[in-house]
């Protein structure tokens, strides 16, 4: 779990009145189905486009590299200490920036001279102008909804507007979510998100657990995607790369963040509640789903290479199918699944046998 969600995990567990351990155990499955979709979507770019890693020999070796790098891993510790148990998430950034700074002053490769200086500034300079165009609009957005007492309405609105219906009920509450979340830290969007909208779904019946995390990673849904997208907004800027190309790459690393919150709150074996035999069964059909939703996106599979474009949004839904928390699409995605890379592989066996 990365440190952002472990600090908004404590005001979570206070505000369900649960154990922080209770909060920590139910994010690890969507963790691990984000982590495993976005290493295979990676392996394959690699794979694709023939980017291999580096020798032994061209590689340093640890001691050098941490006799240099010491103290960033330091201040690593130090930001993730801070947000973590501190809970000072807003602050952490600048204590660590500012202990970094000292550090480099008694280092003689890293030290920062005048001219050093003027271009950090510059740049800096450049960043925070850019950011802060972005911020002051969503500031408009949600400032407006809570001064016009819009925000605070939606928990009714959103359950009268779905009649019942489950699935646009869900919609509605992510679309809300991502519309609130902009321009917010974690911290803050999920306690603006817990108070204004996480009502109206635990009172449909939903597992309160499941309902807190849904509306935690829609808020956050917004920071890699377009138009706001801040985090892929600050990348692109570091990286001197167009925001918007950057935005939708992001947005296809991060592809599971828009459909398993849906799946989770349908499904509370995957926030690991339940019979164990249901969350096994929950937890393995996802592994193989989300494989095979990363293969598709990158259009690679491991053991076949590149696959061909028709095949590709077969693959996909085949992968969507397996993720949807139903006994029925888990069998269809995986008929489907078999029957498409079964195709691939005697075309493949072809090929090989005819060349």
């Amino acid at each position: 779990m990365p440190p952002v969600m472990g600090a908004t995990a404590f005001v979570m567990a206070e505000v369900l009145g649960v154990p922080y351990a209770t909060v920590i155990k139910a994010a690890i499955v969507p963790s691990i189905l984000y982590f495993l979709c976005l290493m295979i979507q990676v392996d394959a770019h690699a794979a694709l486009h023939g980017i291999k890693g580096s020798s032994k020999e061209e590689c340093p070796s640890i001691r050098d590299v941490m006799k240099k790098g010491w103290p960033y891993i330091a201040v690593v510790v130090l930001l993730v200490y801070i947000i973590l148990f501190l809970w000072r998430e807003a602050q952490a950034p600048w204590i660590a920036t500012l202990a970094l700074l000292i550090i480099t002053l008694f280092m003689r490769e890293a030290r920062l001279t005048p001219k050093k200086m003027v271009n950090l500034l510059e740049s800096a300079g450049k960043f925070l102008a850019e950011l802060a165009s972005v911020l002051a609009a969503c500031g408009f957005i949600i400032g407006s909804m809570a001064v016009t007492g819009v925000a605070h309405s939606f928990s009714h609105e959103i359950v009268t507007f779905a009649g019942g219906n489950v699935i646009l009920l869900l919609v509605l509450g992510a679309l809300t979510s991502f519309i609130l979340g902009m321009g917010m830290t974690i911290t803050a969007c999920y306690i603006f998100l817990a108070i204004v909208l996480a009502p109206s779904l635990i009172s449909m019946g939903y597992n309160p657990l499941a309902v807190h995390l849904f509306v935690l990673y829609w808020g956050m849904a917004s920071f890699i995607t377009p138009p706001v997208a801040l985090g892929a907004f600050a990348g692109a800027t570091l990286a001197g790369a167009d925001f918007f190309k950057t935005g939708l790459q992001a947005m296809r690393l991060g592809i599971t963040t828009y459909f398993i919150p849906f799946f989770f709150v349908l499904e509370p074996a995957l926030i690991l509640e339940g019979p164990l035999l249901k969350v096994v069964q929950a937890f393995l059909t996802c592994i193989v789903g989300v494989a095979l939703v990363g293969s598709s996106i990158e259009g690679y599979v491991l053991g076949l290479g590149k696959i061909p474009s028709w095949s590709r949004p077969l693959v996909f839904i085949s992968g969507l199918l397996l993720t949807i928390p139903e006994r029925w699409t888990d069998v269809i995605g995986l008929v489907l699944g078999a029957v498409i890379i079964g195709t691939l592989v005697l075309m493949k066996r072809r090929k090989v046998a005819y060349s």
